[in-house]
């Protein structure tokens, strides 16, 4: 096992070495097909910008501006410049930034698309056309990713897709089991959620900050700690990419900045994971006199495409007052994923708890963005009647449905002009998926008529966390950066694994499929590093 992280001699000795791999990123895509190269003997090299080792605790204000602290807590340390619906801000992105990348703060719900993500039907259109992959193709891997990830839950009724790679969860808590009672009742079919946490004693199914008990399936516990193990892997932590210098048809080295020093370090393949934000950034940045508009990127389709899930957040009281101890993140619900001929996504429990504060929140943006909002002397009325609400009703349970964004070509990603180091994210969201928003909550509310449900929000939210679809993969090389196996149509030896590769966004948590992905990808690559005889630039079924 090597990490290398602070010896200059040593970072030299890495240059002067020829990689089978590097690897740009370890987070989920990028951890994940290391450990499969690694597995199978190659030698990889995982660039990471962030640390190994973290001195902070790991929760912190998430509106800390200090870089270095922001570094020892595993958030990303730069903002990004966004633009949505022509409003201008500068937000930090709910991403993670060391060795785990965003999965060291992720929610670890792991689960996988329907079949008609893939491979839409007359019955379930899809406005891409689909996956230039099947169903077939990612289930092998879907199941792989499940056992490697530790994935507990009980299977979703209404799949006829095989689960048993679940492993048995505890018991959820008594107001949890309320709930899975009552939506039974209420005609849904609700089933344990799929996640990563290990449940160790005292579990506190950690989300938004580090577990420091190694109880939740990270990508550095999961994935790369194993790999290293292997011999096969060295890490080399804090050093971040600057761009990758190409010529017309290859990747011929990694240029890096690392403690004041800049590296050119060489793979025969090179796999970018940092997300989707970041890998179209580093490919428009690498642009020269071959790759003018930024590498690989021919089609002009580096960037563009980007897709966020909305997320529709509701409150809902249970018909009696129930223990809270134990899981919370328990609950899952698929019967929404197409509903009315529209396609919107999971709803799923997301064991955080409503009460006055969050219910006063809510009122409060109601009243100042409706009609009442002209009746002013009546808005201090409102705190009274949180109050009173939760006096009556108790704490609400929080569950989500996290709606599916279609791409559009001019949601994208881009560099600022004035300053290349700079991600500029422009976003309009579109007709379509406000009235989907609205789809769902009508439906939820309906649905369960029998149970006091609030939706806790009035315009479309999007997760910033899920960015996706910024290097799509697909057979068009036109309309495409990436073929069926993640590498570049145009580059011979460049591949792309993170969220960036989904031509679709999906309606549940990205990250199994990113998982699932990698290993794909990882067997196809492994097998080409060993096949010597294979040219370059075939695509290995």
């Amino acid at each position: 096992m090597t990490c290398i992280s602070d010896n200059a001699a040593h970072i030299r000795s890495i240059a002067n070495e020829l990689w089978d791999t590097i690897i740009i990123g370890t987070g989920v895509g990028g951890a994940t097909i290391g450990y499969r190269l690694a597995k199978e003997g190659h030698r990889v090299l995982f660039i990471e910008k962030g640390k190994a080792h973290f001195s902070s605790p790991g929760s912190m204000d998430e509106r800390q501006e200090d870089a270095e602290k922001r570094l020892e807590s595993a958030y990303w340390p730069n903002r990004i410049s966004m633009r949505v619906n022509g409003r201008e801000s500068e937000i930090f992105a709910p991403l993670g930034c060391g060795v785990g990348g965003t999965s060291l703060l992720y929610a670890a719900t792991l689960e996988r698309f329907e079949p008609s993500d893939l491979e839409p039907t007359n019955d379930h259109p899809h406005p891409t056309g689909g996956w230039p992959i099947r169903w077939d193709d990612l289930l092998p891997y879907y199941e792989e990713a499940e056992r490697l990830y530790r994935v507990f839950g009980t299977p979703d009724p209404l799949s006829d897709q095989p689960q048993h790679m679940l492993r048995l969860p505890p018991s959820a808590s008594a107001v949890d089991r309320h709930f899975m009672q009552a939506f039974s009742q209420a005609g849904l079919d609700p089933y344990r959620l799929h996640v990563g946490f290990g449940y160790k004693p005292g579990c506190l199914e950690c989300g938004g900050k580090r577990c420091e008990r190694t109880c939740r399936s990270d990508a550095r516990s999961v994935c790369l700690d194993p790999a290293m193990r292997t011999g096969c892997a060295t890490l080399l932590p804090e050093c971040e990419v600057v761009r990758l210098d190409a010529d017309s048809e290859r990747v011929r080295s990694v240029i890096c900045h690392h403690e004041g020093q800049h590296y050119s370090i060489r793979g025969k393949t090179v796999v970018l994971a940092a997300g989707a934000y970041h890998s179209p950034a580093v490919l428009l940045r690498s642009r020269n006199s071959a790759w003018p508009n930024g590498l690989a990127n021919g089609s002009g389709m580096v960037g563009r495409n980007l897709m966020f899930h909305a997320n529709e957040w509701i409150a809902i009281w249970p018909k009696k007052k129930a223990a809270v101890a134990g899981p919370r993140k328990v609950i899952g619900i698929r019967n929404f994923y197409i509903h009315q001929g529209k396609r919107l996504g999971i709803l799923q429990s997301t064991g955080l708890s409503a009460g006055y504060s969050e219910i006063y929140g809510f009122m409060l943006t109601w009243f100042d963005r409706g009609h009442f909002r002209r009746v002013y002397p009546l808005r201090p009325l409102l705190r009274m009647i949180a109050k009173i609400g939760t006096l009556l009703l108790g704490r609400a349970t929080i569950f989500t449905m996290i709606i599916e964004d279609f791409p559009h070509r001019e949601n994208r990603v881009s560099l600022d002009e004035n300053d290349p180091a700079r991600i500029c994210v422009s976003y309009d969201v579109p007709d379509e998926l406000r009235d989907r928003t609205q789809t769902a909550r009508r439906s939820v509310r309906r649905a369960l008529n029998g149970l006091k449900v609030l939706p806790l929000q009035i315009e479309v939210q999007l997760n910033y966390g899920h960015p996706c679809g910024t290097c799509c993969f697909g057979h068009d090389p036109s309309e495409s950066v990436l073929d069926a196996n993640c590498k570049a149509h145009e580059v011979d030896n460049l591949y792309v694994v993170d969220a960036s590769f989904m031509p679709s966004s999906g309606g549940a948590n990205p990250s199994l499929t990113i998982a699932a992905n990698a290993l794909r990808v990882g067997r196809a690559l492994s097998d080409r590093l060993k096949e010597a005889v294979v040219p370059l630039g075939r695509v290995i079924a």
